[in-house]
């Protein structure tokens, strides 16, 4: 029974690929930019990839010679005048070269002889200009003279030669002349002689004739292209070549000549990926011709791929055109695909929105693309359990296949990080980062996320210290590469951060990099050493511990200069990699890295939660978002830490000292640097009510002078001898009656020893 014809009403959904891309320079894809959008996209193909493996890998060693600069601009000279210089320079031509005598077979001889014979316009003139140079050379340059005036039939009579030749003679230039000859039975609209003798040049090739110019895989493309012209695909046809009238043989003529390009594109040929590309959008744009050879399995193939290809057509409309037509095609066959076909074509299905086509094509694959199909469908579905199971099943066959796996690198980074947000769903958060991490340079914002807000700082060091080492150079972060610039180095640093900003500095110290290049308009500012800076600060910190009121002067110097370096070195001591304070940009951003909120982007359009969105969300993920948040969440967060600490140091100063002032000077400066104009007016009226009047206080919290510590130190001393110079009668009975106290303190300590001495111990029963 025939199976009846689909129609397909195709809609695309345009999602934001691979989490929305960041404005900004260097930004990167965050896949948890909109995870629900990221989860649900279509596959991205690589059409190089699926056109450059239509075929199996050849056996012989056949490979594309193309030029690989991607100017327009053509060479300044022709190849194979290069090629003719380097080989009578080399000496290459001594042994062939038998009529020129042995004194002046040098490079300098045959290269004159090279430039009079590309100089002549005819054929024997070229050959009389050349003699003595080696038969096949001059003969083949005399063809090429001839076939660029256009004289086919005598260009034909001068590569034909060269084949007359004794093999030592003509092996030097037998697959150039065969390739020429194809070309000129080509032009002439003969196509059976041109292929034989495009065939001719692939073996002679294949059997060891030198082929410099790669001429033996350029000629499956021409011969492809005689092909398409014969078959009515090419119009208005080039060649005076009769089309064929009967569509079956022009059927054959397109599938054969798919198989020529598939040949030169396995040989490493980008000019063969181009040829497949338009081969592909011909086909699509003629239906009939389209329903004839999609029959052909690799075509079939090459179909899909290009239906499915992230380099395939431009706009949404014509993208469903051509999903549409090509599915649509697919699917009438009466005889299912097979293999990896199966698994191209349910992507194409999911791409279409033909959901149940795919499902029914994923229903039992155990391929990475078929399994990752099926994990979208389920997610589609609302099944989170399956399509984890389906997205760890699918990255585990595609590690498996490895090099042979159906999947291009890009595909396979785009797996790897999908799969990371299906275990971040599930709750396998250390899991996630593990999946992450090796993709670290293309997701490093989604490394951070998981990294700096998901995981306890305890799953993170245990993390890192699972890492090889890094690498010891200096970081760059006012590199021109987007971060991280080492992906181990960069992630202890963050570890680094978020042991400080928990208080654990000592912890801290070994993760943090030497020295970072950064941006500052100061040259001698843009190298920091980073180590260095940590372990004063926690010096800092370890001395403004609270201990005797004594040392309260020496505590408040300390916790100044924990504000000081808070304020000045907080963005590498404890700045969060994303926000609020993004450190990966060093901070000339408020976002680009990391996520504001667990729920993405999505949460800073709407104040209801997604529910597709909240599928993909952890099961405590937001109570680990909002337990790693720094204190306070906001942006430069360290600047309010740098207030907070030179509060605290001005509470063990005397207010009536310099140092009092001047650290409430800073600590109102730290405020309005942290966007605080309401605490920095109220600590201003603290120095007001409680400070002494110091001459530079006009510009309070602006223009602040270093706090004079030793003179704080002084402070209490000099009080006392200054009030006791005013008052010397005070002083004289302060001090008697403090002498009174002391000898009385010191003859009741004594009476009660005396006491205790004549108490006897009871003897022993």
């Amino acid at each position: 029974m025939s199976r009846p014809r689909i129609t397909i009403a195709v809609l695309i959904a345009v999602a934001a690929a691979g989490g929305a891309l960041a404005c900004g320079p260097d930004f990167p894809w965050q896949l948890l930019d909109d995870r629900h959008a990221t989860m649900a996209e279509p596959v991205a193909f690589g059409f190089p990839f699926d056109a450059a493996r239509l075929v199996a890998a050849p056996r012989d060693r056949l490979r594309a010679v193309e030029q690989s600069d991607s100017s327009s601009m053509p060479p300044p000279e022709p190849e194979i005048v290069v090629l003719e210089r380097r080989e009578a320079e080399s000496g290459a031509w001594q042994a062939l070269a038998a009529d020129l005598p042995a004194g002046v077979r040098t490079g300098a001889a045959f290269l004159s002889r090279l430039k009079a014979a590309r100089a002549a316009t005819e054929g024997p003139a070229a050959l009389a200009a050349g003699a003595g140079l080696p038969p096949a050379v001059v003969g083949y340059i005399a063809g090429a003279v001839e076939f660029n005036a256009g004289r086919y039939d005598r260009a034909a009579a001068y590569f034909d030669a060269i084949g007359a030749l004794p093999p030592q003679q003509r092996t030097i230039r037998q697959v150039a002349a065969a390739y020429m000859q194809g070309r000129v039975h080509q032009l002439q609209g003969d196509a059976a002689a041109a292929r034989t003798a495009f065939s001719a040049a692939r073996a002679h090739a294949e059997a060891g004739a030198p082929d410099p110019m790669g001429l033996a895989v350029a000629s499956f493309g021409e011969e492809a292209r005689v092909d398409l012209v014969e078959a009515g695909l090419v119009t208005p046809a080039p060649w005076p070549i009769a089309v064929a009238d009967d569509p079956a043989k022009a059927s054959s003529l397109v599938t054969h000549a798919v198989r020529l390009y598939a040949e030169q594109a396995v040989r490493e040929s980008k000019i063969a990926l181009l040829s497949l590309r338009q081969v592909a959008s011909l086909l699509v744009a003629d239906a009939d011709v389209l329903a004839r050879v999609i029959e052909d399995p690799l075509t079939r193939r090459l179909l899909v791929a290009y239906a499915v290809s992230r380099e395939g057509p431009w706009d949404e409309e014509s993208s469903e055109v051509v999903s549409a037509s090509v599915i649509e095609a697919v699917l009438s066959l009466p005889a299912p695909a097979a293999g990896e076909e199966i698994d191209r074509l349910a992507a194409l299905a999911y791409q279409s929105g033909h959901y149940d086509v795919a499902g029914r094509l994923t229903a039992k694959t155990d391929r990475p693309l078929g399994l990752w199909v099926r994990a979208k469908l389920a997610l589609r579905r609302g099944d989170r359990e399956n399509a984890v199971r389906d997205w760890t099943a699918a990255l585990m066959a595609s590690q498996k296949a490895g090099d042979a796996s159906d999947l291009d690198d890009d595909m396979r980074t785009r797996l790897r990080g999908e799969a990371a947000v299906a275990k971040l769903s599930a709750g396998a958060y250390e899991e996630s980062l593990r999946l992450l991490f090796p993709a670290a340079q293309t997701y490093w914002g989604d490394v951070a996320y998981v990294a700096e807000r998901i995981l306890t700082v305890d799953e993170l060091k245990r993390f890192v210290d699972g890492l090889p080492p890094g690498d010891p150079k200096p970081r760059h972060a006012s590199s021109d590469e987007p971060p991280p610039q080492d992906r181990i180095e960069d992630l202890r640093a963050l570890l680094a951060r978020r042991l400080a900003r928990q208080g654990r500095i000592a912890e801290a110290l070994p993760y943090f990099p030497a020295t970072v290049e950064r941006w500052s308009e100061n040259p001698a500012e843009r190298e920091l050493a980073v180590a260095a800076e940590a372990r004063a600060y926690a010096q800092a910190i370890e001395a403004a511990r609270p201990t005797w009121r004594w040392h309260n002067i020496s505590r408040a110097e300390a916790l100044f200069d924990v504000a000081m370096m808070s304020r000045k070195r907080g963005m590498e001591l404890l700045g969060t990699e994303g926000p609020p304070d993004v450190a990966a940009v060093e901070g000339n951003f408020t976002w680009g890295y990391g996520q504001e909120s667990p729920r993405g982007i999505v949460d800073t359009t709407t104040t209801t939660h997604n529910a597709p969105q909240d599928l993909l969300l952890g099961p405590d993920e937001a109570a680990r978002f909002a337990a790693s948040a720094p204190r306070p969440d906001k942006r430069f967060h360290y600047r309010v830490i740098a207030a907070d600490r030179a509060l605290e140091a001005a509470d063990l100063l005397p207010q009536g000292s310099q140092a009092y002032a001047a650290t409430l000077c800073w600590a109102t400066r730290f405020a309005f640097d942290s966007d605080d104009a309401d605490r920095a007016k109220s600590i201003y009226r603290r120095y007001v009510a409680t400070g002494p009047l110091q001459a530079w206080a006009k510009r309070f919290g602006r223009a602040c002078p270093e706090p004079d510590f030793d003179a704080a130190r002084d402070y209490w001393p000099k009080r006392i001898v200054h009030l006791a110079e005013r008052h010397i009668g005070f002083a004289a009975a302060a001090a008697l009656a403090v002498a009174l106290l002391l000898a009385g303190s010191i003859l009741m300590i004594r009476r009660s020893a005396a006491r205790t001495s004549t108490v006897q111990p009871n003897a022993e029963k």
